[in-house]
Order: C-alpha cells, then structure tokens, then sequence
C-alpha cells in the first residue's frame, strides 16, 4: 500500500493521526504529513479507517 495526502485538501483535522499516528503526524504549518508512505500491512486497517475518517477526503491509500 502506498499512502500519500493531498496537501491542498488537507485541513489538518488530526483523525488520521488519531487513528494511525505510526503513518500520520500533523505538523506546525496545521496539515497532515505521511510518515510511513508504504505502511507495516498490520496497519492497512487502520490507514483504512484514517481514509474513511478525513473530512476533506485528503487521505490516497492504493
């Protein structure tokens, strides 16, 4: 899986990072950045999840 965030979508809301701090980190600047861009498989379920939970619809996973 590979993981990446439309940075111009984004509006830093923080659910991807509650779900999949692993994978998400919310910075500074207020936007989410991807940490681990091809995640442990152990974590598909929760990137899922992070995909499913952002407002904006930022989140890729493929």
């Amino acid at each position: 899986m590979k993981v990446t965030v439309i940075v111009g979508k984004c509006i830093g809301s923080g659910s991807c990072e509650m779900l999949a701090p692993e994978v998400f980190e919310v910075r500074d600047d207020g936007l989410a950045h991807v940490l681990a861009a091809e995640p442990a498989p152990e974590l598909a379920a929760r990137v899922a999840q992070a995909v499913e939970a952002c407002p904006t619809r930022a989140i890729r996973a493929v």
